[in-house]
Order: C-alpha cells, then structure tokens, then sequence
C-alpha cells in the first residue's frame, strides 16, 4: 500500500494539509505530516519526519510532498535511515496532496502514477484561469469517433464536481475496464478528458448545470455509463 508523507516548515502547514487530504482519502490510505522544529520553530527536523513515518504501519512505500526544496534533504535522511521504499515529488503540496490521495486509492496503480498525476495538478488551476475568459468564437471540439455507448449527464448538485463529487466520479468510473472519455458540452473549449483521471475530469470545469457527454468503449461500457449516470442523478450524496 502506498503512505504519504506531507512536510512543510510549518507544522501548521503540514497538518492543515494532512487535514484536508484525510477527508478525501477517507481512512483508504496511511497518511503522516511533519513539520517545524523540535523546538516549534519553521523549518524541518529529521526526528520529527522520522516519527511521523514510523506512524505509517500499514504502507510498503512512501511518497513525499514538501513545501519547499529545503526541506528535501531532512526527508532524505529519515526515510533513508527508515528503509522503506520512498519518492519525493515535486508536485505542488496542497493541489499535488489533493490528488494524490484520490490516485493512490485507486486499484492497482503504482507510486510512479500517483507522483506523474500529482505533478499535474496545477494543470486545473491554469486551465481555469485561461480558458474562462469570455470568447467570440470558442474552437469546436474535435470530432469524437462514432463506436463506443454514449450519454449526455446534466450535472444538479449545487456546486458542480468540485473536489470531493470528482474524486467520486473518478472512483466510479475506475471500477470498469472500459475507457471513459468526458467533454463539458457547456465549456467546448475544455479538453476532452479521462474519466478516470482525477486532473482531466477536475480541468472540465464543470459547474451546476452543466452537461458532461461521456462515451465508454469497453465489455463493460453501458454498466460503466449506469453507474456514472446514477451517481450524478443521486447528486453525488450531496444535499
């Protein structure tokens, strides 16, 4: 099982993001946070990283997000001394811990994926930023190919698929074998995405309202399309 080690040279920090991650992993994954001095003071202390990491029992390996680049080389010494299979990444921590905890739930998927998708997780934040300026002429989308189950979803939970209802979606779609695309029919200008891949569906944009049209090529394609469509019609067991 894969652990994740959060650092940062503020304990306050370290833990507020432990904190938020925790809701979204929901007791699936050993998370630890370490931060500040033995002293309470910022910065990072390899004792502290040390107990933190002798808390996560239950994972074979360990992937770490830091704050800052300085805090590498404490991390390196205790995980080091501790022997257990590590990666340090240089995702972003808040929006890189974000996802991921939602990745490294998902079944079979290697430390390597987790630390590739937790490196794109800026990609939602600079999509948004871009592309929502308001345009005369937006660029059609790009032809999708003709096989494969389609269906068109309208999404009614009040505040669309933000972070938690995406992590839903992506764990819905992730229990079939078929390939799930989805496209935002009301931001065209949004990439087509993977719906298993928490960054693609995150980069959509979706919103109330909103309809999503997902195609699903696969022995399982229509169970996988029934799935997605009811979690949507149950708005994701949000009020």
């Amino acid at each position: 099982m894969i652990g994740l080690l959060i650092i940062s040279h503020s304990a306050h920090i370290a833990h507020g993001v432990k904190e938020l991650i925790d809701q979204m992993a929901q007791g699936r994954l050993p998370i630890a946070a370490a931060g500040g001095t033995l002293e309470g003071d910022l910065g990072t202390s390899t004792d502290l990283i040390s107990q933190a990491l002798a808390s996560l029992t239950d994972a074979d390996e360990v992937l770490v997000l830091v704050d800052m680049g300085s805090a590498i080389m404490s991390a390196e010494i205790a995980l080091e001394m501790s022997g257990v299979p590590f990666l340090i990444s240089a995702a972003p921590l808040v929006e890189g811990a974000l996802v991921a905890a939602v990745e490294a739930t998902r079944p079979n998927v290697t430390m390597a994926e987790v630390a590739a998708a937790a490196e794109r997780a800026l990609e939602t934040k600079g999509v948004a930023l871009l592309v929502d300026i308001p345009r005369t002429e937006p660029a059609p989308p790009p032809p999708l190919p003709r096989t494969g189950v389609e269906m068109t979803l309208t999404i009614t939970n009040r505040v669309g698929l933000h972070m938690r209802p995406a992590k839903d979606f992506v764990a819905a779609a992730s229990r079939y074998t078929s390939t799930i695309r989805a496209r935002n029919l009301d931001l065209p200008e949004r990439p087509i995405g993977n719906a298993k891949s928490m960054i693609d569906v995150m980069k959509l944009g979706v919103k109330l309202g909103h309809r999503i049209h997902l195609r699903a090529e696969g022995d399982d394609a229509l169970q996988a399309l029934d799935a997605l469509a009811r979690l949507v019609a149950n708005n994701f067991g949000e009020a």
